[in-house]
């Protein structure tokens, strides 16, 4: 059953003429005759029947009728929001981590400029939680992509994990940490720790290790941009902790390579997309949730 024998059946079921049915349709009769006869088919009962040289609906016509005026009618409002989403030119304001936006949003908003050509969209670099979480509340974001272990789906946030990530340990491949086995964080303190900026997820995580097992580096950097970051580890300046999709073309072409670190634990951490829990998702939005989840 297709939408072009439902329109068939609805004129027909109107003019009960199958000749003048075809001169609306702008199809030849025998056209109209075969969607009917194909449409009864797969029913498997008689919509018409011939009565002397009159010809009506049958009982199970005229259930279909009402049938194939509501799903006709469904699917023209479908088409018409849709149409309308595509036409729309408004903009969505998003929030993710450098990283993310440099290595996961370009493949999601190609996805999205394909289904909704008009809508122009803001990217904003965005680490700290406090920031993300002032801006979703105040309406100034509709969307932050989030990296770490676990969000809180508290302070009026929806939030849905979208994959696992991973974080590495990376330095130049002239560096000697890079020759030792198996290295424990306590084994490369001489290094220089180039961190990225305070709030951010990953530097979180490795304080907060740092922080348990007591121990110190006894020198660090702070650069907060990841390009930046990584060409000084190239330079060998020091070494830094990143998410695996920012360094691994890098890692590659042996610019960059990951130190085998260990500490006795698998620490897990994901990607996260998070909106207000009052936003009204519409077309669009439900759309931008459903790419981002298939593209991480």
């Amino acid at each position: 059953m297709d939408m072009k024998q439902l329109a068939t059946f609805q004129i027909a079921s109107k003019t009960l003429n199958f000749t003048k049915s075809a001169e609306i349709l702008n199809y030849a009769q025998s056209s109209v005759t075969s969607q009917i006869k194909s449409l009864e088919s797969e029913l498997g009962v008689n919509l018409f029947e011939r009565l002397g040289n009159k010809l009506v609906l049958t009982t199970y016509g005229n259930k279909f009728q009402v049938y194939a005026d509501t799903i006709t009618a469904q699917y023209q409002s479908a088409i018409e929001e849709i149409n309308y989403d595509k036409n729309m030119t408004s903009t969505l304001v998003v929030g993710a981590t450098e990283s993310q936006c440099a290595y996961k949003l370009p493949d999601v908003l190609k996805e999205l400029k394909v289904l909704f050509p008009n809508v122009g969209v803001i990217v904003k670099p965005v680490h700290k939680f406090q920031e993300i979480q002032s801006e979703l509340q105040s309406g100034d974001m509709d969307f932050a992509f989030m990296f770490g272990e676990g969000v809180d789906e508290g302070h009026n946030l929806k939030v849905s994990k979208l994959s696992k990530g991973s974080l590495v340990l990376v330095a130049s491949p002239v560096n000697k940490t890079t020759q030792l086995e198996k290295p424990k964080l306590q084994d490369l303190i001489e290094e220089t720790l180039i961190l990225t900026e305070k709030g951010c997820s990953y530097r979180n995580l490795l304080e907060g290790m740092l922080l348990d097992h007591k121990i110190k580096f006894n020198s660090t950097f702070e650069i907060t941009n990841i390009e930046t970051l990584k060409n000084c580890v190239k330079s060998d300046l020091g070494i830094a902790l990143l998410p695996y999709e920012a360094v691994k073309e890098e890692v590659k072409k042996n610019e960059l390579k990951i130190i085998d670190w260990s500490q006795g634990k698998d620490h897990e951490i994901y990607h996260f997309i998070s909106w207000h829990k009052d936003k009204k998702l519409t077309s669009l939005l439900n759309t931008f949730i459903s790419v981002s989840e298939n593209v991480f």
